[in-house]
């Protein structure tokens, strides 16, 4: 079994699972390639105003990347090489996913399961969660742009501890350094990661896409930045019909429909 990564979609909301309960959803290969694909089913799905990413089960969002496969496929050489190219490929699609992605973390969320929650937009875990990048305890450098998103969110000296250390930490330290956004009690969860969504799902879709987009490249330097798209974001919004719409609901204290337009 190499597992899986299976998308389920209902109610403007995409529904994407790592499918590994044997080896609690440590990501193969050929997920890391399943991965790409759906997220860029989910991007060119203009139904889609959020995304759940999560692992089967309750027992762990990912125990990092499938180490039954390092010997054959992450080696020191273009093997090894082509590996991390693939799971790069995959961040950047979940990255590139225009609206807004929440990780949902139950159980263990190590090595590649933390690379894979950062590119999401919030992550949200039970408190019996458990987050390690054991990189060092394993004897290969944890890749590069992982680790410049790791000191981005958490900062240098936490990002340094997690991996000198590989040491696990809970969901309250998690919280503490800024790795997870919020913690709930685990039956707690998955119902809140879905309230939470259903509200977002009622704000203005084109709002949220250019948010998400101008947010992500505020982190970048300016010469990197893509201005040009920028503006044509925030000048769609200005544009929109969903801009009159909720102007006309504000005003008459009614509840707006946005049509995404």
């Amino acid at each position: 079994m190499s597992g899986s990564v299976d998308l389920a979609k209902k109610d403007r909301i995409a529904y994407l699972y790592l499918n590994n309960p044997e080896k609690k959803n440590a990501i193969s290969t050929e997920m890391w390639e399943g991965l790409v694909a759906k997220a860029q089913e989910i991007s060119t799905d203009s139904n889609i105003r959020a995304a759940i990413l999560r692992g089967h089960g309750m027992s762990a969002f990912a125990a990092g990347a499938d180490i039954s496969q390092f010997e054959e496929k992450r080696s020191p050489s273009a093997e090894g090489s082509t590996y991390d190219s693939l799971t790069e490929a995959a961040i950047a699609a979940i990255k590139a996913i225009p609206v807004p992605v929440i990780a949902l973390i139950h159980g263990f969320c190590l090595g590649g399961g933390v690379s894979l929650a950062l590119a999401c937009d919030l992550r949200f875990c039970s408190n019996d969660a458990t987050f390690a990048v054991p990189a060092a305890k394993l004897g290969i450098s944890y890749p590069t742009p992982a680790i410049e998103r790791l000191v981005k969110l958490i900062g240098f000296s936490n990002a340094k501890y997690l991996l000198f250390s590989g040491k696990r930490i809970g969901a309250q330290s998690a919280k503490e350094v800024h790795l997870v956004d919020k913690v709930f009690k685990q039956e707690e969860l998955d119902e809140e990661v879905e309230s939470f969504v259903a509200s977002l799902i009622e704000n203005a879709p084109l709002s949220l896409r250019a948010a998400k987009f101008i947010i992500d490249q505020s982190t970048l330097e300016q010469h990197e930045r893509d201005l040009e798209k920028i503006h044509m974001l925030a000048r769609a919004c200005f544009e929109s019909d969903d801009y009159k719409e909720g102007v006309r609901a504000f005003m008459a204290s009614e509840k707006p429909n946005f049509q995404g337009r």
